[in-house]
């Protein structure tokens, strides 16, 4: 027969199992709603963001959450494809990406705010029109920046003047997003109203401070 001590034995064993359920539950739970509450909160940001008037947003000028990017891959100096061009690109939604509030591109906007439109962009593609400029981009991030990321980048076309352009409304990463150039990784953030990389001391202090919530 057993014993009352392997009884209290058993049932502690028992409320032990229950009490780990319990905190592994708890964990779960607190997990499920940090994801959610990051996703909502990606929601109303674009949500936001799509409420605003563009032809006002362009108005105002580049700024520290607001950059304009002439083309993608077409230099209208020289009249041809220039790679590079797509380089600059990623440098700037990388810089928005390890921000803390992302930011807005335009692409098919000049400097100064004149609208260029992206018919010679579209001219340089298989596929020349929105779709075969969004895959463009998109296949330009996952392959440079990170397959992960294309959620955190949501594209637009818009007309303004009878020229189309690109709105690119980027989300703040989950990660740190490098940018490898001349064959070294590096890291960009925004400051003011440019995109600049940071040497390897200020990353060093810049990340974990950025992403002291996401682990």
């Amino acid at each position: 027969m057993a014993s009352i001590a392997d009884g209290n034995i058993a049932e502690d064993n028992l409320l032990m199992f229950y009490a780990k359920i319990g905190a592994m539950l708890g964990l779960l739970t607190v997990g499920i709603y940090g994801v959610l509450h990051k996703r909502l909160a990606r929601i109303d940001s674009l949500k936001a963001e799509l409420q605003k008037d563009l032809a006002s947003i362009i108005i105002l000028g580049e700024g520290p959450h607001l950059e304009f990017k002439s083309s993608f891959r077409w230099d209208l100096e020289q009249s041809r494809i220039n790679r590079t061009l797509e380089g600059v690109v990623l440098k700037t939604l990388a810089g928005f990406l390890n921000s803390t509030n992302g930011g807005t591109l335009l692409i098919g906007v000049a400097d100064d705010g004149t609208i260029l439109g992206l018919e010679k962009d579209y001219q340089s593609l298989k596929k020349p029109n929105q779709d075969g400029f969004e895959q463009a981009i998109m296949t330009a991030i996952s392959a440079n920046l990170g397959a992960d990321l294309c959620n955190f980048v949501h594209i637009l076309f818009h007309v303004i003047d009878q020229k189309e352009i690109c709105r690119l409304i980027i989300s703040p990463a989950h990660r740190p997003v490098f940018v490898t150039q001349n064959g070294a990784p590096k890291l960009f953030v925004r400051t003011g109203g440019a995109t600049r990389d940071l040497n390897i001391q200020e990353a060093l202090e810049f990340v974990p401070i950025r992403w002291k919530r996401e682990g």
